[in-house]
């Protein structure tokens, strides 16, 4: 169960995207124009300037895929009369700022804008409606989805058009095959990746969106010693037990950005992700050199902080561009500890041209099920001529000469060696995993099975080829295929929550209801006016009362549940649940007091979802959750959301808006 105290502010953060946009060729747009005009009847023929003359549009990330902002594509199914009626009703619904028949005369297909739903929402509203068959986003097309980054053009590893790099011309397509796994994800907040380095420069403006940050205050015990780590820090340094695991070398902030540099922000480079979360870990000193006993304690850190937070710190790749040293039991017990705790070891295989089969270089060559040894490659595709190789303990090889990536002080240089190699695997992992719900097992074994042969590599590594992660996140998601979406609210409609469901609630104010909010506030906001879609949401005592605190829970418990939910297997076994929503709070609140959510089948309820209270200010703000429900494929489900003033006399808020279940 994920579990925090907290909100964090980067819930809700968003990489800056500048749009690019697609043209069409005029001539086209002119005949389906005439199409239009000539064949609809009147009464469908209305069209809003902005959707029929504009040369921009502006994008909004829906499944890690770029869809038109607030724009739907709906298709109707209804007898001829019947059409301007539900046509109508569904340019009430969804607000709509414009709307125009698209497609063969007799389809009965529409292109909507609405003037303020977000595009999942419209979607969803829509489908919903009567008479609808289907609705579906605006896509964004392109010949390939490519990032505007002013640097993109010299990273080869990702995009080798046969570029000169370092005096060496390369050959076309010996990369990894990124842009086109871009047309699927560009990557997800929802996955950390945990960097096991010199630290990271988290102000470097091409990271800094980028950057894991605790939602909390928290501790951590590593070494028999307790380390208090602040909200809105960025990891650990093992150096100097503290959490602040800033770069004082350029190595660490080299590998991150190779991982996750933002994407499409118009400066700098970008990395696998365009959006992702990057946790330093800190163990090697400005030198370069560190020692065994403080990379385990790196990884204990990010099992611990993964405990603590959950989904907030979901941990699931460890980044490891180091190595040396001997055999260590207590390494290879971390590394363990790592892969019970659902986190891919990916590790540099070394930079002395020497084969790993016959003279062992550590981390890479520990036996454990979810370590990765990579190899260096060229931007001919040849092993990098330093590389280390062996057919049975190296896995795979990708770009590790002459990759260009973050350095310290907002900077960016070339650097060379399987350092540089391992974070494009790393990210590889990320991305993929921002589209498929993967076991550390799997994800392994989805990038090793979908990897591009190269002669160089052929009998000197385990896969006998270089990563390509457009093949391996394609091998998972069913081509770049959207998650489906079985269960939406926006609370526009009345689909059947109930309060107190059992009859054992003892809030005596500030009962959860379905309605138009009202604004409060006490040393900053503490129940939301605004919603995440909509008018409407889930709040604990919409009113705001004739002074603040009139209407917020008082004296325990409130509950609401929602109506049966069938999670229908088939075309997909795995499910989530995604919610916004909002915990606030004055500093006389408590660990007793709690948001949670909890899944119901049957008489069976079981927490997936809690955030406790803290003697802090904690103001509304509204932030996203993400959950796995997979365990409960195939059966019935009811979502029971609470929500508590367990601790005395607290001011306590509570919201929640758009919960979703997708099956993918």
């Amino acid at each position: 169960m994920a579990t925090r105290n907290k909100k964090s502010p980067d819930n809700t953060r968003k990489p800056n995207r500048k749009p690019i946009y697609l043209k069409v060729a005029l001539a086209l747009i002119s005949l389906l124009a005439v199409l239009l005009v000539t064949q609809r009847p009147a009464s469908t023929q209305e069209q809003s300037q902005d959707l029929t003359a504009r040369d921009t549009m502006q994008i909004e990330m829906m499944d890690g895929v770029e869809v038109v902002a607030r724009e739907a594509i709906v298709r109707f199914n209804t007898p001829r009369l019947e059409l301007q009626r539900h046509l109508n009703h569904a340019i009430s619904m969804v607000n709509a700022s414009g709307h125009r028949a698209i497609g063969p005369a007799g389809l009965d297909i529409f292109h909507f804008r609405s003037k303020d739903m977000d595009t999942r929402a419209l979607v969803d509203l829509l489908s919903r409606l009567p008479g609808v068959m289907y609705a579906q986003p605006n896509y964004v097309v392109r010949t390939q989805l490519t990032p505007n980054d002013t640097r993109f053009g010299e990273m080869w590893g990702l995009n080798n058009t046969g570029q000169v790099v370092g005096g060496q011309t390369g050959i076309a397509g010996a990369d990894i095959s990124a842009v086109s796994a871009w047309d699927v994800s560009t990557g997800s907040s929802s996955t950390v990746v945990g960097v096991i380095d010199t630290g990271v420069d988290y102000n470097h403006p091409d990271l800094a969106a980028n950057i894991w940050s605790a939602p909390a205050a928290f501790s951590v015990t590593v070494g028999g010693q307790t380390i208090n780590c602040p909200a809105g820090s960025h990891g650990f340094n093992a150096i100097n037990n503290t959490c602040n695991p800033l770069d004082d070398n350029n190595h660490g902030t080299h590998t991150s950005g190779t991982i996750g540099a933002t994407g499409n922000n118009g400066s700098g480079v970008v990395g696998v992700n365009w959006n992702t979360r990057i946790m330093g870990l800190k163990f090697l000193s400005a030198s370069g050199s560190g020692n065994t006993a403080d990379a385990i304690e790196c990884i204990d850190f990010a099992i611990q902080a993964k405990a603590r937070f959950g989904a907030q710190a979901n941990v699931r790749i460890l980044s490891n561009s180091w190595g040396g040293g001997g055999f260590s039991q207590a390494l290879l017990d971390a590394i363990n500890r790592a892969n019970s705790n659902n986190m891919l070891f990916v590790a540099a295989a070394g930079n002395n041209n020497s084969n790993n089969d016959t003279t062992a270089f550590f981390p890479a060559n520990y036996d454990a099920p979810n370590v990765v040894s990579v190899a260096a490659t060229d931007n001919r595709d040849a092993k990098s001529s330093f590389s280390n190789f062996g057919a049975t303990t190296v896995d795979l090889g990708a770009p590790g000469t002459n990759i260009l990536s973050t350095v310290r002080n907002g900077g960016f240089s070339v650097f060379s060696g399987t350092s540089m190699a391992t974070p494009h695997v790393s990210g590889a992992a990320a991305l993929v995993l921002s589209r498929c719900n993967l076991t550390t097992a799997e994800l392994k074994s989805n990038l090793l099975n979908n990897v591009d042969p190269v002669s160089s590599l052929s009998g000197r590594t385990v896969t006998g080829g270089r990563l390509n992660v457009d093949k391996a996140i394609r091998a998972c998601s069913g081509g770049g295929n959207q998650p489906v979406t079985i269960f939406f609210d926006n609370f526009e409609a009345n689909q059947g929550w109930v309060t107190n469901p059992n009859g054992t609630d003892t809030a005596t104010t500030g009962q959860w209801e379905r309605g138009v909010p009202e604004a409060t506030s006490s040393s900053g906001p503490k129940q939301l006016g605004t919603t995440v879609s909509g008018v409407n949401d889930l709040v604990t005592g919409r009113l705001a009362g004739a002074s603040v605190g009139a209407n917020d829970i008082d004296g325990g418990v409130t509950s609401i549940r929602s109506p049966l939910i069938t999670l229908t297997q088939g075309g997909g076994n795995n499910f989530t649940l995604t919610f916004s929503y909002y915990l606030a709070h004055l500093s006389n609140s408590s660990p007793a007091d709690f948001f949670r959510v909890s899944i119901v089948v049957g008489n069976t309820v079981t927490p997936v979802f809690e955030e406790l209270g803290a003697a802090t200010n904690d103001n509304a703000a509204w932030a996203t959750a993400t959950v796995n429900l997979s365990q409960f494929a195939g059966q019935t489900i009811r979502i029971l959301i609470e929500a508590a003033d367990e601790g005395g006399p607290s001011l306590v808020e509570a919201g929640v808006d758009d919960v979703r279940i997708t099956r993918q």
